[in-house]
This record gives structure tokens, C-alpha cells and sequence, in this order.
């Protein structure tokens, strides 16, 4: 289908760098990353998967209390009384 579609700069700049890190045009480009966005597309857990996410390519947990430099300090005084 053909289709014109005014996209924010910001935002074609990255269907550009995508385009050309990818070998391919703008449209499969936009295509792809629509494709990314959508639930249970590629790149998107399945609805059973464990809270995890992806950022920049990196398998993120979503789970759990934030881990601060107090609970570091707690598990390395719990090491050195053991």
C-alpha cells in the first residue's frame, strides 16, 4: 500500500539510521519498527514471559526492588562476616 506519512525529524532520523543499518529502505525501515511496536512482534515478550524487557539490545528485569548502594553495602557486610 502507498501511503504518505509526515513523520517529526527526530523521528526520520532514526527510520534513516535504521535504514541504513539495516540495507534497506526507508519503508521496510518504518515497517520493521512499526512491526517492533507491536504486542507479541518481534523484539516484544510473549504475554508469559518473565518481566523482562529489552534496552538497546540488552535483556532488562523488570522484577524485584531496585538494587541501591545500601543493599550492595548490606550483601558485601553479609560476605565479610561470613
Amino acid at each position: 500500500m502507498r501511503l504518505t506519512v509526515n513523520l517529526d525529524s527526530d523521528l526520520y532520523a532514526v527510520a534513516v539510521s535504521f535504514a541504513k543499518a539495516e540495507d534497506c529502505s526507508i519503508s521496510a525501515a518504518v515497517n520493521r519498527l512499526l512491526r517492533r511496536g507491536l504486542p507479541g512482534g518481534p523484539g516484544q515478550p510473549a504475554p508469559s514471559a518473565a518481566r523482562t524487557r529489552r534496552r538497546n539490545g540488552i535483556l532488562v528485569s523488570l522484577g524485584g526492588a531496585p538494587v541501591t548502594a545500601d543493599t550492595v553495602r548490606g550483601i558485601e557486610d553479609e560476605d565479610d562476616a561470613s
